[in-house]
């Protein structure tokens, strides 16, 4: 005998699943940089040379002396003369008192004191008589030189990094209906039994 019975056959529901993935961007502006290069200052200065003659006695040579120093040295001489006219003197009065003895005082003294002057002999000279005579001083001329260096400027203004992220989506969908059919089977009964 055939009894009635349900036949339950169902269908599962299926999700879908759709992802929205874009890509991310990164860009790196470039650094905005400024030299500024100041300039540098030179200076130079330089002093005047300086060359120094002196021939005071080159002059002297030549007869060419001033007052005071004429008069200075015609003392001098002048002192010296006399001091050696006394030394002669007094060394002829000692030959004066040794008369007595008789060695020709008179007679020496005598050819001494008459003898005349010596000849002078002319040549030819220069003036100045020496190169040493006239006297240099040179100072040379001196060279300053000031660098003020102009030290350059440089500003840096850094740019950040410029990201893009959107955003990831993901939707869901049905992508199949879950189903569910209930069936009776056996209703048809065999009444013959």
């Amino acid at each position: 005998m055939q009894v009635p019975h349900l036949q339950i056959s169902s269908v599962r529901g299926q999700i879908g699943l759709q992802q929205n993935r874009p890509s991310m961007n990164i860009q790196q502006p470039n650094a905005d940089l400024s030299i500024q290069q100041n300039h540098s200052t030179l200076k130079i200065s330089q002093t005047a040379s300086q060359l120094f003659i002196d021939q005071t006695e080159a002059f002297a040579d030549a007869h060419l002396k001033g007052p005071l120093r004429s008069s200075n040295e015609f003392i001098s001489k002048s002192k010296a003369k006399l001091a050696q006219f006394i030394a002669k003197t007094a060394q002829q009065g000692d030959q004066m008192m040794r008369i007595e003895n008789g060695f020709g005082a008179i007679p020496r003294l005598a050819e001494v004191n008459s003898e005349l002057y010596p000849e002078r002999e002319l040549n030819v000279g220069s003036m100045p008589r020496s190169t040493t005579q006239v006297k240099f001083d040179y100072r040379p001329s001196e060279i300053r030189i000031d660098v003020a260096s102009g030290m350059p400027e440089i500003n840096v203004r850094k740019n950040a990094p410029r990201i893009s992220i959107p955003k990831w989506q993901t939707n869901a969908y049905i992508q199949q209906k879950n189903n569910l059919s209930i069936q009776v089977v056996g209703l048809n009964i065999n009444r013959n039994l």
